[in-house]
């Protein structure tokens, strides 16, 4: 929630809003998950394609809301929700930056589970 704050300038009539609060260390954000497919869209990507058309693959839909998250490798884009894929430990998050086109499926093992 925004909260309402008056400009120390000569005008002091006038209010702005302050941005909205974020707590440290937190850069995930959530989109819709039309939005993260259409910025995925733009990328040429042979690797993301082919992850997309294994059997398994389902991609996110239109209405979900999906985090996307600065991108580690280019430290410039946003890694985006694909969908998600199964593997032998079960099914796994895809995720593609939209700048850098770098691609991470997250592979939980039976260990991080217990966790």
């Amino acid at each position: 929630m925004s909260q309402v704050q008056p400009t120390n300038g000569d005008d002091g009539d006038q209010l702005h809003a302050s941005p909205p609060f974020h707590p440290p260390g937190d850069e995930r954000e959530l989109e819709p998950g039309w939005r993260a497919m259409r910025a995925l869209m733009q990328l040429d990507s042979d690797e993301l394609l082919a992850v997309m058309l294994r059997p398994s693959f389902r991609p996110v839909r239109d209405m979900d809301l999906v985090p996307v998250a600065r991108c580690p490798y280019c430290q410039d884009g946003g890694l985006r929700m694909a969908g998600s894929v199964r593997l032998r430990t079960g099914r796994a998050p895809v995720r593609a930056c939209d700048t850098c086109a770098r691609l991470e499926i997250e592979r939980k093992t039976k260990a991080d589970a217990e966790h």
